[in-house]
């Protein structure tokens, strides 16, 4: 591109008390135009964003809050006129609002450990070959994680459980009007995974196996439809149900005293 850019960052706090502070940050973001774009135009400029970021942290040795909330204003996006990469500027824009926020709590429940985080996300891009501006493909307006350990001190075990949720997220449907404003079905998936402490020739190792989607629950993540419009297939992940099993060995000394 042979240009060069200026980013400016700052980053305030402030500590409430012992277990507590805030702070509040601002930061110019750049980023290259793909290179597949850089060769049909190699006076592109660089792509940007300012983000406005306000944070609050509670944290003691076993529990842990954090919130935060932001605001991200994207400029100089790339656009194009079809999959040819016809008429490339740099006339995007759009924008990021949303909140996030996070528990942990290894307290409440004896020898467990559990956290939950939560996102909000409010988006919109007009940006690559879109029209208009809308929600990326990618942008889910809710997502939810739920986590759960149970140490099993008596058989060197641990158990884990991890539900995700992230609500529909739009796709193009040639046969709408309205542009990007189809929604994919609500995403959902139970793991678990189960870990056993033990040695092997007296070297420290773990046995682990865990099993994404456990119900295989049928998750969709988009339409490709046809150039007419007239038939579309879902896009799926290449296996509803997947199971590891791995042993992990610390090869060297042998007077490892976790068990």
């Amino acid at each position: 591109m042979q240009q060069t850019n200026l980013a400016p960052r700052l980053s305030l706090s402030y500590k409430l008390n012992k277990n507590s502070q805030t702070s509040m940050a601002y930061g110019r973001f750049y980023q290259n135009p793909d290179d597949n774009l850089l060769i049909t135009d190699q006076n592109l400029d660089f792509q940007s964003a300012d983000h406005y970021i306000l944070n609050y942290q509670y944290m003691t040795d076993k529990r842990t809050f954090r919130a935060e909330a932001y605001y991200k204003n994207y400029n100089n996006l790339v656009k194009y006129t079809s999959d040819d990469f016809n008429n490339l500027n740099n006339n995007g824009n759009g924008y990021a609002r949303g909140v996030d926020i996070f528990w942990r709590d290894r307290k409440t429940l004896p020898t467990a450990d559990y956290w939950i985080s939560y996102s909000f996300l409010d988006t919109k891009r007009n940006f690559n070959d879109y029209p208009t501006a809308a929600r990326p493909s990618f942008a889910a307006k809710h997502t939810l994680s739920l986590v759960y350990k149970q140490y099993l001190t008596a058989i060197h075990s641990q158990v884990g459980f991890t539900y995700t949720y992230a609500s529909g997220r739009p796709y193009y449907n040639p046969n709408n009007i309205d542009f990007m404003s189809d929604r994919t079905r609500d995403y959902h998936n139970l793991s678990m995974n189960i870990s056993y402490l033990t040695r092997v020739m007296r070297q420290f190792t773990v046995v682990y196996l865990s099993i994404n989607n456990v119900p295989g629950i049928t998750n969709i993540y988009g339409y490709n439809y046809s150039k007419d419009g007239s038939v579309r297939q879902p896009i799926e992940p290449p296996a509803r149900r997947t199971i590891f099993l791995g042993m992990f060995i610390t090869i060297g000394s042998s007077d490892f005293n976790a068990l």
